[in-house]
């Protein structure tokens, strides 16, 4: 099996700047910016936290679990450049996060800071048909998918059946999404990588897992024959 590393954390950057257009550069996290994004957070919590109807919360939710992947994809860009998060304010940032319900973990496994998840299920939970619900849908399962695993994603660290149930269904509603921040590629590509694994977890059968697997596989390279994850999606079924 090639090592998929170096091409996934091409990924994880690339789709972080096209996917995320909040994220500033290091030299524009001055001060000001450091303390705008906890005062947001703060107020967010504060709606989330409150008896305000359903929807607000939700909405509170799911603006903390974004911003909040905002700035966890800055701070391993750094992770990923350099070993360390650099600058000062970003710094100060991050350790001002940690004395705060939205302190980032780093994942002792790849070092890279991993996603809220809950927060987003909490949000889909709580306003399920929401105009933003697709889109934290579609974060909850690409942010599950990049955090779990590190060279190859048919061998996650740790995955239960029922996560990789409830991962397959967020696809395949997401399959039908016309939310203009859902990239149906991606949705398509991870996808096709879970039915993989289930057929690995004895989730679905061999048989249905290939299936649904080509099915993947033929859409993508209808859609978009350019598109590099395709040669990652053969390489993983050989």
């Amino acid at each position: 099996m090639m090592n998929l590393r170096p091409f996934f954390l091409g990924i994880i950057i690339v789709v972080s700047a096209l996917t995320t257009p909040l994220v500033v550069a290091h030299d524009s996290i001055n001060s000001e910016a450091r303390k705008s994004y906890l005062a947001k957070l703060q107020e967010m919590h504060a709606v989330a936290d409150s008896t305000a109807p359903a929807t607000a919360r939700a909405k509170a939710k799911y603006q903390i679990a974004v911003t909040l992947d905002e700035l966890r994809e800055l701070f391993n860009q750094d992770m990923i450049s350099h070993g360390i998060v650099k600058g000062l304010e970003t710094s100060l940032l991050l350790n001002e996060l940690a004395r705060t319900p939205d302190k980032l973990e780093a994942s002792p496994k790849t070092g890279l800071y991993v996603s809220h998840l809950q927060t987003y299920r909490e949000a889909i939970k709580l306003d399920p048909k929401a105009p933003f619900i697709d889109h934290a849908r579609y974060m909850l399962l690409k942010s599950h998918f990049y955090d779990s695993f590190a060279d190859n994603p048919l061998i996650p660290f740790s995955q239960s059946k029922d996560e990789l149930i409830e991962m397959i269904g967020l696809g395949e509603v997401l399959l039908k999404s016309k939310h203009p921040m859902v990239s149906a590629e991606e949705v398509r590509f991870i996808l096709g990588i879970h039915y993989l694994q289930a057929i690995n977890q004895q989730v679905v059968t061999k048989d249905d897992g290939q299936k649904k697997y080509k099915k993947m596989v033929q859409e993508l390279h209808k859609d978009f024959p350019q598109s590099l994850k395709l040669l990652t999606l053969e390489a993983l079924a050989q």
